[in-house]
């Protein structure tokens, strides 16, 4: 996902990429900033293991951590010209599964929603399998006197409904993480966790498909906030087109949320494993 000033990158092709889904995203100086919010829960360890393609080992534990993030894409261009919101503005909530590879720790995107059809087709080049949806965070506003920023005893509520409501969650803010403190999933100490997808396109002329391997990305210059943590749950719903209530969780394990800027100018996606 680096390197996107790079105009082949494109979809539709036209002469300038203006109308491509990915105009914005193609800005060299595109940074994104946003709120995060991370639910950790154990599943069952045999339904984790039977959706986690081989060769990715898991510990056994079931743990699996779902993530909303907020985010807006900003880039010089918003000096000059009006950018709609549907077009900067999105939230996505993924699966994010602890998993391992040749000994490096990766993290298993084996779902994911996101409310812009750009990020959807974006996030499938890099193995991110967003399906557009209604996704939802509680905001922030400077303006509130109660949430105008993280505090004890403040709720956050994420959800996510796809032709049905798949799945809803919420944290109960209740003291920030010591900054000498290490989080679970080790997203600070200069750590940047490495995402991984299955990636697969599918060609129907030849009835085979043409791309299926693991892919790994990840952002650069990552800053964060002070990391608040909290008593947190999660609820999955039954869905007409959805696998989600294999999941429900058997024990939480917490919740947290924090500020996350990054942006995508150094470190291009790499593949890991093939499967042709």
């Amino acid at each position: 996902m680096a390197l996107l000033d790079d105009k082949r990158f494109m979809s539709p092709l036209t002469p300038s990429g203006r109308a491509s889904l990915l105009d914005l995203a193609t800005e060299p100086t595109q940074r994104i900033a946003g709120d995060m919010m991370v639910i950790g829960f154990e599943a069952d360890p045999e339904v984790v293991r039977r959706y986690v393609p081989e060769p990715l080992e898991l510990d056994g534990s079931g743990l699996i951590y779902l993530r909303t993030y907020n985010a807006w894409f900003y880039s010089d261009r918003m000096r000059t010209e009006f950018v709609s919101p549907e077009r900067s503005n999105y939230t996505e909530t993924f699966f994010w599964i602890p998993c391992d590879y040749k000994g490096e720790r990766y993290h298993y995107m084996l779902y994911s929603w996101v409310n812009r059809d750009w990020l959807a087709f974006l996030g499938r080049h890099a193995g991110m399998p967003h399906k557009v949806a209604n996704v939802q965070m509680t905001p922030f506003h400077p303006a509130d006197p109660v949430y105008n920023g993280p505090k004890p005893g403040i709720r956050i509520c994420t959800s996510v409904d796809c032709v049905g409501t798949v799945v809803r969650t919420y944290l109960d803010f209740k003291e920030p993480v010591p900054d000498d403190q290490p989080l679970p999933f080790r997203q600070r100490e200069g750590y940047t966790p490495k995402y991984l997808g299955r990636r697969q396109f599918y060609d129907v002329v030849s009835g085979r498909p043409i791309v299926d391997d693991l892919v790994a990305h990840w952002g650069d210059a990552m800053e964060y906030s002070t990391v608040w943590s909290g008593d947190a749950n999660v609820t999955f719903y039954e869905h007409e087109n959805e696998e989600v209530l294999p999941f429900q969780p058997r024990r939480m394990v917490g919740g947290w949320w924090f500020t996350l800027r990054f942006d995508h100018q150094t470190s291009p996606p790499k593949i890991v494993h093939s499967y042709i």
